[in-house]
């Protein structure tokens, strides 16, 4: 098979091969085996053999939303039927081609093989199973109490594995012989099996802390120093956290100095320039001056361990070779010229177990996408233009005025001397919803700044970048507002909306791990 071009080969050239394994997958996997499409494709009177072109595809294969998912989630799995077998739903026979793959496959010995008790049709059928049986299943935050769940076959853990090319080899900076930490909290969800089974798989050292709930943030930070740990893997609010307790530690004496670590994937959360200033010189305060801190994500539904930058503001290196990129206009949900911002889609290539064409993330790609060679690592490829935020519900407006909310919180964040903080919306009249908003700030500042002079700094950015000013600011220590922070949530809640029928809407995330 001819390797798939990431290098010497146009953007033109390999998007066509890239929309060439879509349509493939199609025509071969996803039609005759998943449910879900047969069905959809069938209503729509979709011939698949027909699709020639991307305008072909968009036309033909509808959005599919995360409400068709959960409403329909076992007719995502694609599944022929096996021969002498009833299926539940409307698929074709697994063909011919496939079972004699499977009696080559099956004349080496497996794991299962060494007392020689297996026939030739158990072992047959195993093969079989490695490609369509869901082994491996993981489920998303559900956050907005619709949790889906996704199936990952034999032959999907390789793909899976395969993500290490992103995280390991993209930008050079990880050696064999380096040791990840994971700093991702516990839940059956992609960031903690990922960071789990990729290494595992890759042979690379890693060591999984499960987030603060499950390992207190000291005991973290002294095996980071203890084990010599180069990269980390976290949400940026709670690295910011955790290197502000790695300072103090340091301070008192507790730990030596974590020089080794030289790179930093953040996960989870928008990650800004005002921001990752920030986790660099938190970095550069616990003697780690050079670290690469870096962007990256995935989402339950794409199930690959993720797409990540080469380097710091390369922006997000996506695989064409087992997804298909769009994006599509927020209104019109039509394609938008190259480079135009808009949301995020993706189509499943090749994949088995949960198989997902045109996924309607709800992620607002704010620079868009661009596809070519990449300035940094020189491979070609496709391109995300973060920061990326919920079309949805990344927004508010106050006082009448649209506030994105990294836009607010960048405002804040790029005042020199501000530690942390926590921005509160609420009502002046808590009860009446049409009375006047009011905007509270709640900051910590390093030890020796002046108060006064920083309310006005904080003032003057609100305004030139969201054009509103704040009600009030308030200083509070560290602690305090740490505490507040992660009151609720493992992710830091550094926007609340306390206004009736606003809350809880403040705090979304993108769909990344």
């Amino acid at each position: 098979m001819t390797p798939y071009p990431y290098r010497d080969t146009s953007a033109e050239q390999q998007k066509q091969i890239s929309l060439s394994r879509l349509l493939n997958y199609i025509t071969d996997v996803v039609y005759p085996y998943s449910p879900y499409y047969r069905r959809v494709l069938r209503e729509h009177a979709v011939d698949p053999a027909a699709l020639r072109t991307y305008d072909d595809f968009c036309r033909a294969v509808p959005l599919t939303f995360k409400e068709d998912i959960v409403a329909n989630l076992a007719e995502f799995t694609v599944a022929p039927s096996y021969p002498g077998r009833t299926s539940e739903f409307d698929v074709e026979p697994l063909r011919a081609s496939h079972w004699e793959a499977y009696r080559q496959a099956a004349r080496n010995p497996g794991a299962r093989d060494i007392f020689g008790l297996r026939s030739e049709e158990e072992r047959i059928r195993e093969q079989y199973l490695f490609e369509w049986q869901p082994v491996h299943f993981q489920m998303s935050g559900g956050s907005t109490g619709r949790a889906i769940t996704t199936g990952y076959t034999v032959h999907d853990l390789g793909l899976l594995g395969r993500s290490a090319a992103w995280l390991y080899q993209i930008n050079g900076l990880v050696a064999p012989e380096d040791v990840w930490l994971n700093l991702l909290p516990a839940a059956p969800h992609l960031g903690i099996y990922a960071a789990l089974l990729i290494p595992l798989m890759n042979g690379q050292p890693n060591m999984n802390t499960f987030g603060g709930k499950v390992m207190p943030t000291e005991r973290q930070i002294e095996i980071a120093a203890e084990m010599g740990c180069s990269a980390i893997l976290a949400l940026p609010s709670y690295l910011t956290h955790w290197l502000r307790t790695a300072k103090r530690m340091l301070d008192e004496g507790r730990i030596k100095p974590l020089g080794k670590i030289k790179l930093a994937m953040c996960v989870g959360e928008p990650l800004t320039e005002p921001y990752r200033n920030l986790l660099k010189d938190l970095f550069a305060s616990v003697g780690c001056e050079n670290v690469s801190v870096l962007e990256g994500m995935s989402s339950t539904e794409l199930r690959a361990g993720g797409f990540f930058e080469c380097s710091e503001g390369s922006k997000l290196h996506f695989d064409p070779e087992y997804f298909y990129p769009e994006i599509l206009h927020p209104e019109t949900r039509e394609p938008v010229p190259p480079g135009e911002p808009g949301v995020f889609a993706w189509s499943h290539i090749d994949w088995r177990g949960t198989a997902i064409l045109r996924y309607w993330t709800g992620d607002y790609v704010s620079g868009g996408m661009v596809w070519g060679e990449c300035p940094h690592c020189k491979l070609t490829l496709p391109r995300l233009r973060t920061p990326i935020w919920r079309v949805e519900r990344d927004f508010t407006k106050i006082r009448g005025t649209r506030v994105e909310y990294v836009a607010l919180q960048d405002a804040v964040r790029s005042v020199p001397g501000i530690r942390t903080y926590q921005i509160i919306i609420r009502k002046q009249e808590p009860d009446d919803p049409v009375s006047r908003d009011l905007l509270d700030i709640y900051v910590a500042v390093d030890r020796h700044s002046n108060e006064e002079a920083l309310a006005r700094l904080i003032q003057n950015a609100l305004k030139i970048q969201i054009e509103l000013r704040p009600d009030s600011i308030i200083f509070e220590s560290v602690d305090q507002i740490e505490a507040k922070l992660f009151a609720k949530k493992l992710k830091a809640e550094w926007i609340i909306d306390q206004r009736p029928q606003l809350i809880d809407i403040a705090n979304s995330a993108p769909a990344n791990t």
